[in-house]
């Protein structure tokens, strides 16, 4: 996964008005950047690009969210639409490639071909959203993105309340998917772990310490339900070709089914496993605290610094050398 990339110059005292356009710009630029390769004429765009677009548009998304007021608010649902065409045309590439990997027999091509049998109406979809977002979608957001409101600071309580909000969320679902660890719970638990991953991302320069322990910790979450994400999509579109598919098809969709099966038996325990390290060693709590504790810690220092500056008659402390 591409990483978003740094904006220079911000720290935990920036004001969020300076912060927040800034910060969507580069998410915005996140995006444009993979425009050419994903909007080729002539046959597929590449897979790894599709896959880093669609996830800059969700960190895109994030940002929009986090600071947008007003006009921005109201452009998330035409980056969802951007983001929507890419998954339409990464789902089956997706699928496509996980087939070959399990063999080259006839019944197997036969379930590549049917795997892919959209794929050309679906890159077509996505060129024409890609010409839409760069054409009426990203001038919008730029334009937005320079009015956007903001108050406090990148390292203040609204930030840090936005983060919280995101981890209680988060604790939800947790709770619910240890309580009936089926496709649904597992699902909107990595949708929220999503979120919150690339909210703590934009956070990042407000609370370094803080955004890069959230990132930290979901990762192993996030790999246990991505994979088991996979597998329960393979099992119902392949049971869906059980019902209506051709002979051959059927009988090589059985006989992965049967596969898939066992393991995604396998896979649910390993979930639980780590669902159930997140309640022993309060995960949640601990990431809390830290946004908590870093926003108080800042404070404290802030009102030293204050205090200093009285005391001095509003001048800046006097520099200290320690003999080196």
């Amino acid at each position: 996964m591409a990483k978003p990339a740094e904006v220079p110059g911000l720290a935990p005292d920036t004001p969020v008005s300076v912060a927040a356009p800034l910060l969507v710009r580069s998410r915005l630029e996140d995006v444009r950047q993979y425009e050419a390769a994903v909007s080729v004429d002539e046959g597929e765009p590449d897979v790894e690009a599709v896959h880093d677009m669609r996830v800059a548009a969700r960190r895109l998304r994030a940002a929009m969210a986090l600071f947008g007021r007003g006009d921005l608010a109201d452009l998330e649902d035409e980056v969802k639409a951007l983001q929507d065409a890419l998954g339409d045309v990464r789902d089956p590439q997706v699928q496509r490639a996980w087939l070959l990997e399990r063999g080259a027999d006839g019944g197997t091509r036969a379930l590549v071909r049917w795997a892919e049998a959209g794929l050309p109406r679906a890159v077509k979809r996505l060129r024409r959203a890609v010409r839409a977002f760069d054409a009426a979608v990203a001038p919008e957001i730029e334009r937005a993105a320079s009015a956007a409101p903001g108050k406090g600071r990148l390292g203040g309580r609204r930030i840090a309340r936005e983060v919280k909000d995101r981890l209680r969320t988060l604790k939800r679902r947790l709770a619910a998917a240890r309580k009936a660890p089926n496709p649904r719970t597992a699902h909107r638990l990595r949708i929220a772990a999503k979120k919150l991953r690339y909210v703590a991302e934009v956070a990042r320069p407000g609370f370094p310490a803080g955004a890069e322990r959230v990132v930290e910790a979901l990762a192993p979450l996030q790999e246990r339900l991505g994979t088991l994400h996979d597998c329960d999509v393979r099992i119902a579109r392949l049971s869906a070709l059980l019902r209506d598919g051709a002979r051959r098809e059927r009988r090589e969709a059985r006989t992965l089914l049967a596969w898939l099966r066992h393991d995604r038996a396998r896979q649910r325990r390993a979930l639980a496993e780590e669902l159930e390290r997140w309640r022993e060693e309060r995960v949640v709590r601990s990431l809390r605290r830290r946004f908590t504790k870093g926003r108080r810690d800042r404070e404290r220092l802030g009102r030293a610094g204050a205090g200093v500056r009285r005391a001095n008659g509003g001048a800046a402390p006097a520099a200290t050398s320690s003999g080196a």
